[in-house]
């Protein structure tokens, strides 16, 4: 089976959806941290508004491919799958290693004059 025609359209938007996803994720696991400072509870906020977007992407592709053909649809439900993985894991790797500058710049925040009530 070749991707012909709509299938490869679908395919392409599938995979934009869930790199949008992991960017929106990021952005708020990012601008999150320096406002609060905590790391934890915003990765795992962040986590679940990425596996949110990808469930959403994976059950569009589930009404999108559930009667084109069984190989499209199992085939997207795998491509959509590895890249939540993939895409969890670089959220989570690429958070925790800016972790300390994310921290640092919400202690130099707080430490400014302007948040100072002395």
């Amino acid at each position: 089976m070749t991707l012909e025609g709509s299938s490869a359209l679908a395919i392409i938007i599938f995979v934009l959806f869930i790199i949008i996803g992991l960017v929106l994720s990021y952005l708020y696991g990012w601008k999150a941290i320096k406002m609060t400072g905590w790391f934890g509870s915003q990765v795992f906020i962040a986590s679940v508004i990425n596996l949110f977007l990808c469930a959403c992407a994976i059950f569009g592709w589930f009404l999108y491919s559930w009667n084109i053909d069984e190989a499209v649809f199992f085939g997207g439900l795998m491509l959509g799958t590895v890249l939540f993985m993939v895409g969890e894991a670089a959220l989570i790797v690429t958070l925790f290693f800016r972790r300390q500058k994310l921290i640092n710049a919400y202690h130099n925040r707080m430490d400014s004059p302007v948040n100072r009530n002395d």
